[in-house]
C-alpha cells in the first residue's frame, strides 16, 4: 500500500474513532512526514470535530451518509479555497463548514471504505442447532435459559444473544425454561407466530409440515402475536394452549373446539389436559421421551413416526390414513409400534433397506 494510501486510511479510522494505540503512533508518523495533511487534520479535529469517544455504529452510518452526500454535492463545485485557523474570520460559522467540507472531501473515499468495511465486520452471525430425525438436543443459551430440541428441529439465535435482546428463530419442536429478566424479554419468532415471555416453562411445536403451531404453557405466562392473523396479541395462562392455522385466511376470534384436527384458519385456545391416571402432560412427554398420542389420524402419526425414529415411512393403504389412533409408548422400538397400532386396525408393513412399506 502507497504511503499516502495508508495515511488517508489511517485518519479515517481516526475520525472515526476506531484507531489502535499502534495505528496512532503510525499515523503520528506519516503525519510529521507530511506537515501539510498534519495542519489540515488539526484544523478538523479543533473546528469540526469536537466530541470525543468511539461513535455507535448508528453514529458511522449517519457520518457516512454525510460524507458521501459532500462528496456528491461538490463533485460539481469549484474548488474551494485553502483554510487555516489563522485565517478564519469573525464569521467562524461559514468558515467552519467551508474547512470541514475541504477535508471531508480528501477523506471521503478511505471513509467510505472504512465505515462499510466495519459495518460488514459487525454484523450479526447467527448461530444455528439442528437436530437430525431420531433425536433430541439440549441446549443452554448464554442467559442460562434451556431448550430441548425434538427431532428434526432448528434453533438459530445471534452471536450478541443477551446483549441486544434475547431473540431466537424456531422450526420444529422445542421446550423452553427460560431465565427470567424481567427487563430483556425473551422472544420466539416462528413462521406463524411470535412469542414473548419473561421468565416461564413452555412448549412450541412449529413444524413446517403441520396443519398448526401449538404453543404449550406449563408456567408462568407468554404473550403469542399471530402473523397473519391480524396481529393478534394473545396471552395464555399456565395449562394453555394456542393452536394457530400457519395458513390463516381469515382472522378470527380465539374460540374453543373440540377437534384441533379440525382446523382451518382458525385460532384455537384450549386447556391442557393431563394424561389419564398420571401428573404428565402429551404437550411436553417426548422430553421424557414418551410418544404421545391422541386422537391423531394416521397421515399425522406418520410424520411423527418419521421424525422419531429417523426412518422413511410410504403408506399405501389409504383407507388407513385417516384412522385415528391413541395411546403412548416409551422405549418401544418401531416395529414394537407398529404392532401395537395394529390392534386397533389391521395393516400389513415389512421394514426395508431403512424404510417402512404399509400396505
Amino acid at each position: 500500500m502507497e504511503q499516502h494510501e495508508r495515511l488517508w486510511e489511517l485518519m479515517a479510522k481516526r475520525t472515526a474513532g476506531a484507531l489502535s494505540p499502534a495505528e496512532e503512533v503510525e499515523l503520528e508518523v506519516l503525519l510529521e512526514a507530511s506537515p501539510e495533511v498534519a495542519r489540515q487534520q488539526a484544523l478538523l479535529d479543533k473546528i469540526f470535530l469536537q466530541s470525543t469517544g468511539k461513535p455507535t455504529p448508528e453514529r458511522k452510518e449517519m457520518l457516512l451518509d454525510r460524507i458521501m452526500g459532500d462528496i456528491a454535492a461538490g463533485g460539481s463545485q469549484e474548488a474551494l479555497p485553502e483554510v487555516t485557523e489563522d485565517s478564519l474570520p469573525v464569521r467562524r460559522g461559514r468558515w467552519r463548514v467551508m474547512a470541514a467540507a475541504s477535508l471531508v472531501l480528501l477523506l471521503g473515499a478511505a471513509m467510505a471504505l472504512y465505515l462499510r468495511s466495519s459495518t460488514a465486520t459487525n454484523a450479526v452471525v447467527w448461530s444455528t442447532v439442528q437436530t437430525r430425525p431420531g433425536s433430541k438436543t439440549r441446549i443452554t443459551l448464554p442467559d442460562g435459559t434451556l431448550v430441548m430440541l425434538n427431532a428434526g428441529s432448528t434453533l438459530s439465535y445471534p452471536s450478541n444473544f443477551a446483549k441486544s435482546g434475547r431473540v431466537v428463530k424456531l422450526t420444529g419442536e422445542g421446550y423452553f425454561d427460560v431465565t427470567r429478566m424481567p427487563n430483556d424479554p425473551f422472544v420466539i419468532h416462528t413462521h406463524t407466530v411470535d412469542i414473548k415471555v419473561l421468565g416461564t416453562t413452555f412448549n412450541v411445536r412449529a413444524y413446517a409440515d403441520e396443519s398448526h403451531t401449538e404453543t404449550a404453557l406449563i408456567s408462568g405466562a407468554v404473550e403469542v402475536t399471530v402473523k397473519d392473523g391480524g396481529k393478534q396479541h394473545i396471552t395464555l395462562s399456565p395449562k394453555q394452549k394456542l393452536l394457530v392455522a400457519n395458513a390463516i385466511a381469515d382472522t378470527v376470534k380465539p374460540a374453543t373446539v373440540a377437534r384441533p384436527d379440525d382446523l382451518k384458519s382458525l385460532i384455537v385456545l384450549e386447556s391442557i389436559e393431563k394424561e389419564r391416571g398420571g401428573a404428565e402432560i402429551a404437550e411436553t412427554a417426548w422430553v421424557e421421551n414418551r410418544f404421545v398420542y391422541r386422537n391423531e389420524t394416521f397421515l399425522q402419526l406418520i410424520k411423527r413416526m418419521e421424525r422419531w425414529y429417523g426412518i422413511t415411512i410410504e403408506c399405501h393403504n389409504q383407507s388407513l390414513l385417516q384412522t385415528s389412533f391413541t395411546g403412548n409408548v416409551q422405549g418401544e422400538s418401531l416395529d414394537q409400534l407398529l404392532g401395537m397400532l395394529k390392534q386397533t386396525k389391521q395393516f400389513e408393513y415389512n421394514i426395508t433397506a431403512g424404510k417402512v412399506f404399509i400396505h
